[in-house]
């Protein structure tokens, strides 16, 4: 059974081009298929009861399987693994190691300003930059919590700083640029997409900004990314209060002219924005991702495993 798990894993992360360490292929280690199978529909998206969940793994037992009985399908190379015959991903993701260096010293030189805007509770590290998944012409995902019932305003102040410092993603210019594209009014539980691809997302989070708040969010959705990820663990809460500039400009702003402003960034924003299965508006969601290709992930993912 384990034994299965671990290839699964792998088959998962080969989909995506992307060979695991030993330690995240023991973090990100997927839960039995009999009992995914049980909750999930025809679209991959948990919407049974969840019943039981998949038994926690050692690392060392990961350790023992990869050097015994999987020795014969499992290829190890420079501290990553991956399938046999799929060597050449390694070497990718070594070379592309070198893409991510400028890209963290770009994350610690824009996102600690964000403790200063109104209403900006957590900023998480998401998508390549957090799995090292990077390429050259990758941008950096970002994945950002609001106080509620503010998030458009939080949006716009957040949008604005990146362009001015013309570091946010636009259209074609994605290289080494700041996607902003996912925010979450606090406290989120997740109630849409509920699948294998966004566990994955949200396990994979780097707290950078709110680190309490990020870990909230994994908390409050603890069950079901535990359901794919049964060695998945929250965050640590740490706590973090708002900065005094940031309260002294949000006490200004919450107040009848914020909620009107509020509500006129959100109506001049909506009328722009054209929604559909992955571009979608919520009271407490914002998300924008009109080219995502995780349904093609998971259907092929899940007629392997069949």
């Amino acid at each position: 059974m384990l034994n299965q798990r671990i290839l699964n894993t792998l088959k998962f992360f080969d989909l995506q081009d992307t060979p695991l360490t030993l330690f995240e292929l023991h973090k990100f280690l997927l839960g039995d298929k009999e009992l995914l199978v049980q909750v999930i529909d025809s679209q991959h998206e948990v919407v049974g009861e969840i019943q039981s969940f998949s038994s926690k793994t050692k690392l060392f037992d990961v350790m023992i399987s990869l050097q015994t009985e999987l020795l014969s399908q499992v290829e190890q190379k420079h501290g990553h693994y991956c399938l046999k015959g799929r060597e050449k991903i390694i070497e990718q993701r070594l070379e592309n190691y070198f893409y991510g260096f400028k890209r963290e010293k770009m994350i610690r030189r824009y996102l600690n300003f964000l403790n200063f805007i109104p209403f900006v509770r957590g900023v998480a590290i998401g998508g390549s930059q957090a799995l090292g998944q990077q390429k050259e012409n990758s941008d950096i995902d970002l994945l950002i919590f609001t106080e509620k019932g503010f998030i458009w305003l939080a949006r716009t102040l957040v949008s604005l700083y990146f362009q001015i410092f013309g570091v946010r993603r636009y259209k074609l210019k994605t290289k080494n640029r700041f996607c902003l594209n996912h925010y979450l009014a606090r406290p989120k539980t997740v109630d849409r997409e509920k699948n294998l691809y966004k566990a994955m997302e949200y396990a994979r989070l780097r707290p950078v900004v709110g680190e309490r708040v990020v870990a909230e969010f994994q908390n409050n959705n603890f069950g079901w990314i535990r359901l794919f990820f049964p060695n998945f663990q929250a965050a640590e809460t740490v706590y973090g209060a708002p900065k005094v500039a940031q309260k002294f400009i949000e006490k200004l702003l919450t107040n009848r002219f914020g909620k009107w402003l509020e509500n006129f960034l959100k109506r001049v924003e909506i009328s722009s924005i054209k929604q559909d299965r992955f571009t979608f508006i919520t009271s407490d969601e914002l998300s924008f991702h009109p080219e995502s290709r995780h349904v093609q992930l998971l259907d092929k993912f899940f007629l392997d495993m069949k």
